[in-house]
This record gives C-alpha cells, sequence and structure tokens, in this order.
C-alpha cells in the first residue's frame, strides 16, 4: 500500500519542482483503511505536466491556486473532481504539502451532485442488474470488488444529502443496516469482507443491494 511520502518521492524524482501541493481524502482520512485502499491524492503543480499513473493510487492533477476557486471554475489537469471532494479537502482533508485550501463551495452543490450522481450514476447499474436478477440463483457466489462497490456506495450519498457530511463506505453500510434491519445481515457482511473477514458473498447479497438503493431513492425523494 503506497503512502503520502513514497508517492511524493516518486512525483519529485519525474517532476522536480513541480508538486507545490498535496492533499489527502479518501479511506485514509475516514479511519476506514482496508487492504486494498488507494491513496486518493490531490496534486497541486507549478505548471502543466503530466504525471505518472502509479498502481494503488487515485490522483487528481490541478494547478496551483485551483483549490482556491469554486470546483465549478476549475479544469483539472487529469482525474476527477466534484463538490464532494471539494467539501472533503476543506473539512477532513490532510495536506501533506503546501498550504491547506479553502475548496470554496457551498452545501447545496453538495446535495445536488450526490442527488443526480445517484440518478446519472448509481440507477443505470442498478436498473442493469435489476434485469438480470431474476435469472440468477440467489446463492450463486458474486464478484466482491464489484459487490463491494455498488453496496456500500450509495449509502454515503444517501448518508450525505440527509445531513451533510461525508463518511467512509464501512460507516456508510453500518448506518443503512441500522435504517432498514430486516436488509442488515446481508450489509454487514459487505462491511466485513470489506474489512477483511472471510465473508461468502452471493447473489442475494446483490439483491439487498439492490432493495438498499431502491429504498434510499424512496428515502431522498419524499
Amino acid at each position: 500500500m503506497i503512502t503520502p511520502g513514497d508517492y511524493l518521492d516518486l512525483l519529485d524524482a519525474r517532476l522536480p519542482g513541480l508538486v507545490v501541493g498535496a492533499h489527502v481524502y479518501g479511506s485514509r482520512v475516514l479511519d476506514d483503511v482496508v487492504a486494498d485502499s488507494d491513496l486518493d491524492i490531490v496534486i497541486e503543480l507549478a505548471s502543466p505536466a503530466s504525471v505518472p499513473a502509479v498502481p494503488g493510487a487515485d490522483v487528481a492533477v490541478v494547478l496551483a491556486g485551483s483549490l482556491e476557486k469554486p470546483v465549478f471554475d476549475v479544469t483539472p489537469l487529469s482525474g476527477e473532481i466534484t463538490p464532494v471532494l471539494w467539501q472533503q479537502l476543506r473539512t477532513v482533508g490532510q495536506t501533506v504539502r503546501g498550504t491547506r485550501p479553502t475548496c470554496p463551495g457551498t452545501a447545496a452543490d453538495v446535495e445536488a451532485y450526490c442527488r443526480d450522481n445517484l440518478i446519472s450514476y448509481w440507477k443505470l447499474d442498478f436498473d442493469r442488474f435489476r434485469e438480470v436478477l431474476p435469472t440468477l440463483d440467489p446463492e450463486q457466489p458474486i464478484g466482491r470488488d464489484a459487490l463491494l462497490w455498488v453496496g456500500l456506495g450509495p449509502s454515503r450519498l444517501w448518508h450525505t444529502i440527509r445531513t451533510g457530511d461525508i463518511i467512509s463506505k464501512s460507516q456508510a453500510g453500518e448506518l443503512a443496516a441500522q435504517r432498514w434491519p430486516d436488509l442488515a445481515p446481508r450489509i454487514l457482511d459487505l462491511v466485513a469482507s470489506r474489512r477483511g473477514e472471510d465473508r461468502h458473498l452471493v447473489v442475494d447479497h446483490g439483491r439487498a443491494s439492490l432493495e438498499v438503493f431502491d429504498r434510499i431513492l424512496a428515502d431522498v425523494t419524499t
């Protein structure tokens, strides 16, 4: 698992003098690091340059000064930037080089992004799964990585829409299990698997994830 220090050493060797800011977010600052966690990091460069891809690092690259502007006014050099990322950086992000950014934005921007993302991104995936679900054996094994992504991701957006706070995937799963106790055993299996426990994940876990998503949509649109 690559560390921020290791990653910056690599960048400094490739791009001497150009990396003027580095800010960590995601699982490293949300107390949710697991064995396969990426390093989520935003890099500020003094001038445009190509940042090499590094396994285990999920990187957004911007020009120096960009993090003092609203996200909608910034075009990244590479990677994706969103209102949710801006909020993480200004609240819980960890600056490991440079000055802590202000990342201006509003709660309304964050909520609007989360609501749109539920429909424009997540609903498409779940609708495809909904079509094939009746043809699958509920006890058939299912891919762990994809299941954890779809099973825990929407719950994070649900919590942010309701409260404005950004939380980890594991905490989001725990809160969804509390909210919908009839689905809790399957949801908590996903949280346990994310944390490295050996859980037998099957299609029925996917069905529960679909049901959670449908309930989230109902909860945030009423």
